[in-house]
């Protein structure tokens, strides 16, 4: 048979201390009333005997260890939460934040920061959050209509402001049965040009370690192995944009979102205003072929587009000389489990592919 050892109760310093002052206390005023007291503290032996063993009996009555009922309730840890609004700076979050930080996308999965209204459930969800990364650069538009702490806002985007691309033409266009639709006066899709990618992560970094400064070291290590990943894009971008092909090519897309991307590759975009998702209407259409029409002459021809386009379009662009290369923008999870990174060298193995096969 197993022997247990019984281990006395602890008492802490304090409560020792309460109880030695309880008994002076008790003592001192017994020296001071009538009778039997006073009888006790000039009495004999005996009587002293018992006086002893009352104070004792009350020491280990106020000396037998706390209930739990009794215990004052450990401080719970509060749970720290960072919400999101994109899809890359939820990648770039969840690859550097330690396990005990959930990161979440207060915008539903599939649906676009730009076409999103916050439900109040959804602002709850935003006003709870121990810290709010927003993308910036006009990607959140109902930003101002919702009531957000300011204190645990960040805007990844704060330390390129002055890069920031101008839409000039920023007016309404009518896109079908979807109704008008206006792009916002910055180009939002920052995150193409990985320089500024690697400045959002700066950002991101810098908001984790503050929430959690006991994980200083894993975070700063992780945002260094994902900043080297997103800065080895940048050797494939200076080699696209030192071919012959590139200066020679005519570059139209379907909307102003790749303008960060075609800055570093240092050609000019012609772009369209077509929806970030849905089909082309028919003014959509004819502006294309309007378009076309201008740049008929153009000896290399690319047409970028971010969503998959129909047998239609793709032959109007054809009989115009244009080839077509889809660039995933990023902002969306896609159905694969392809990182964002990895997504991002994508569209420029694409695109160097339409440029050396032209």
């Amino acid at each position: 048979m197993k022997s247990e050892l019984v281990q006395a109760p602890r008492f802490s310093v304090a409560r020792v201390s309460r109880l030695k002052q309880s008994a002076a206390v008790f003592w001192q005023q017994s020296r001071n009333r009538p009778l039997f007291f006073r009888s006790i503290d000039s009495a004999s032996r005996p009587g002293l005997l018992f006086f002893h063993g009352i104070l004792f009996a009350l020491l280990i009555a106020g000396c037998q260890p706390e209930s739990p009922s009794t215990k004052a309730p450990a401080e719970a840890s509060v749970p720290r939460r960072v919400v999101v609004t994109s899809f890359p700076l939820l990648e770039m979050t969840r690859s550097i934040a330690p396990d005990d930080v959930d990161v979440v996308n207060a915008v539903p999965e599939g649906k676009s920061s730009l076409e999103w209204t916050p439900s109040s459930a959804n602002v709850q969800v935003l006003q709870k959050a121990t810290v709010i990364l927003i993308s910036g650069a006009g990607h959140e538009p109902w930003r101002d209509r919702v009531s957000l702490p300011s204190s645990r806002m960040k805007d990844t985007a704060s330390g390129y402001y002055e890069q920031f691309i101008r839409i000039p033409d920023a007016v309404s266009h009518q896109h079908g049965p979807q109704g008008q639709h206006s792009h916002p006066g910055t180009v939002w899709a920052t995150w193409l040009d990985p320089n500024l990618a690697v400045s959002q992560l700066s950002q991101i970094t810098d908001a984790l370690v503050r929430i959690a400064p006991e994980s200083k070291s894993l975070i700063e290590t992780e945002s260094a192995k994902l900043g080297a990943q997103l800065e080895s894009l940048n050797s494939i971008i200076e080699e696209l944009a030192t071919l012959p092909a590139m200066a020679e090519c005519t570059l139209v897309a379907d909307g102003p979102y790749y303008q960060y991307l075609t800055r570093r590759l240092r050609v000019n975009l012609t772009y369209l205003h077509w929806p970030v998702s849905g089909v082309p209407s028919e003014d959509d259409l004819q502006e294309l072929a309007s378009t076309l029409e201008k740049l008929r002459t153009a000896p290399k021809k690319i047409f970028v587009h971010s969503v998959k386009q129909s047998d239609a379009v793709k032959d109007q662009l054809a009989s115009a000389g244009f080839r077509t290369v889809q660039i995933d923008i990023c902002e969306l999870a896609d159905d694969t489990s392809v990182s964002f990174v990895e997504r991002m060298r994508g569209n420029l193995t694409r695109l160097k592919d339409a440029l050396i096969s032209q």
